[in-house]
Order: structure tokens, then sequence, then C-alpha cells
């Protein structure tokens, strides 16, 4: 296994978790396997993201401010995020309320940032929310697959908000957050950023 410097272990971790989102370890359980990455990413990034003013002191401090600053500037339906706002063919949704074929409808204001923020909140807080399993049909064998997760849960102050997450959601929206934040944290090196977060440390002799 390959060590992590001290000094990269801010974004190195979530690079690492990154690698494993684009070339998934192989597993039966592919959309837990998922899940389970892109909730990593998502509670590591908006922690260190969200640092408070009081506390910008040093320079990893700021760039990790501007990496809120850079999803404050997107809507999360336009590129790169590309939330899905319809249902995918074969996809059934049990929940009533929802539009046939419409999906995510409470989120159509909302910057990344807002989104971001709200999802750590629905998965992290114990204040009602639930999360169900999102099920597509098997072309192969008609047996009836995961394709991803429905969250619903209200914010502090909020109204509650039912969000539909398909696997290629979690994967797209993981990545381009991990990219986004490793970016930032690393100095903006690709070639650094993956070397640094994936090669071996040599022992000293």
């Amino acid at each position: 296994m390959g060590g992590i410097l001290n000094e990269h272990v801010e974004w190195a971790v979530v690079n690492r978790l990154k690698a494993m989102l684009d070339d998934p370890p192989k597993t039966k359980f592919n959309v837990t396997q998922s899940f389970a990455l892109f909730s990593a990413i998502l509670l590591w990034t908006k922690q260190r993201a969200w640092v408070s003013d009081r506390r910008l002191a040093r320079p990893s401090d700021h760039a990790a401010r501007a990496v809120r600053a850079a999803l404050e500037a997107t809507n999360v339906f336009e590129p790169p995020w590309l939330l899905s706002q319809s249902l995918r063919e074969a996809t059934t949704v049990n929940e009533p309320g929802i539009r046939a074929g419409r999906i995510n409808a409470d989120f159509k204001d909302m910057t990344a940032e807002e989104f971001i923020k709200w999802l750590r909140d629905a998965l992290a807080h114990g204040d009602g929310r639930t999360i169900k399993p999102l099920h597509k049909r098997s072309n192969r064998d008609g047996n009836s697959l995961l394709a991803g997760f429905e969250i619903q849960a209200t914010a502090r102050g909020d109204k509650e908000r039912r969000l539909t997450l398909y696997h290629a959601d979690m994967n797209r929206i993981g990545a381009i957050l991990a990219d986004t934040f490793c970016q930032a944290l690393s100095g903006g090196d690709k070639y650094f950023e993956q070397e640094a977060g994936t090669k071996i440390i040599e022992r000293a002799a």
C-alpha cells in the first residue's frame, strides 16, 4: 500500500477515493460501492471547503475556501454537474407526488454549493431523513437491480426535499467534486496530484 505524506493528506485521500470511483474494484455491489465512495468524498470535501472565516490562517485554508466559491458559481443542473432531471428507462419510483418522468424538481434553483451542503446534511444528520433504494429491471433476466437511491430530508429551517440519485449521478458528481477539491488543495498540478496521491513512499534506508 502506498503511503501518504503529511502535507498531502488533505487531498490525497480524496484523490484515492476518486481513483476508485473512476476505476472501481471488482464487486457485485457496484452501486453500493459507488455510494460509499461518493459519500466519503462528499463528507470530506464539504467539511474542509466550508472553513470558517476565523480559521483562514494558512494558504490551504484559502484554497479550500476557493472550492466553495467555485461551487457557488454553477447550478447543479448545469455542466459539469448535470444532476438528472428525468426518470431513466425501466426505473421505478414508488413515491407519491412525483410527476411521471420528472425528478429532482426540488433542486431546480440550487447552486452546486447549496446542493452539496443539503446532501451532506441529509446523509450525515439524523433529523428525519430517509434513504430508499431505486430499482431498474434487468434486460437480461428481468430481475430487479439497484439503480441508485432516493433521499428525502428536511434541512434545518427549510422545506422537505426529495432527491433521486442515480448511479451515474454519484459517479459524475463525486468525480467532479473530488477533482475540484484536489486541484485546489494540491496547487492545481494534475501530474503532481496523481503521483503524490498514489505513489509508494520509499522507506529510508
